[in-house]
């Protein structure tokens, strides 16, 4: 089932893609956006990292953390997307069990819309190192959370295909309401 915000985040104990123990309320006192993947190989979701990647520093510094979820096993995203050092925390998910606590959908139809209609993403996702993989989980799509210093989720966003991420503009906005007046 979807979330609607506002809502209080849903906790979860895991490892990053390092073996590194990962626990989402270690966060409390951060602003967090949490994003859901397809898969670590997919060109769109290599763009996004990308996108990411470029914000993290000033993010960061605004006192906001990226967490992404893949539905791939650790060695395929170090495999595909952390070969390129990426600042952030990066957590893989193959039996969806993450994915399924917070609603993400699959979706023929919304990976049919993105491969008709995003060619361009598709293309540049390419180019930043993204490469169609064996994932079984290929009709996932992203979605993206943005929560509070407190654990509360501010903003829920399912995409409409899979491609479909928040507008980084957001969450800049998202940050930008968290700032002392």
């Amino acid at each position: 089932m979807q979330l609607t915000a506002p809502c209080q985040g849903i906790d979860f104990q895991t490892k990053d893609i390092y073996g590194k123990p990962f626990q989402l309320s270690d966060h409390v006192g951060k602003r967090v956006i949490l994003s859901f993947f397809r898969d670590a190989g997919c060109p769109f979701c290599n763009l996004r990292v990308y996108e990411l990647t470029h914000n993290y520093k000033h993010w960061h510094e605004q006192n906001l953390e990226i967490v992404a979820v893949f539905s791939d096993t650790s060695e395929q995203v170090r495999h595909f997307v952390a070969k390129h050092p990426r600042p952030f925390t990066m957590l893989a998910d193959p039996d969806l069990e993450i994915y399924n606590r917070y609603g993400i959908q699959h979706s023929s139809t919304a990976l049919i819309k993105a491969l008709l209609f995003k060619l361009p993403r598709i293309i540049k996702g390419l180019f930043k190192g993204g490469r169609p993989s064996n994932n079984p989980h290929i009709k996932i799509v992203p979605a993206d959370f943005l929560i509070t210093e407190d654990g509360r989720i501010a903003k829920v966003w399912y995409g409409r295909d899979t491609s479909d991420h928040i507008p980084l503009e957001e969450v800049q906005q998202f940050i930008d309401e968290g700032k002392p007046a």
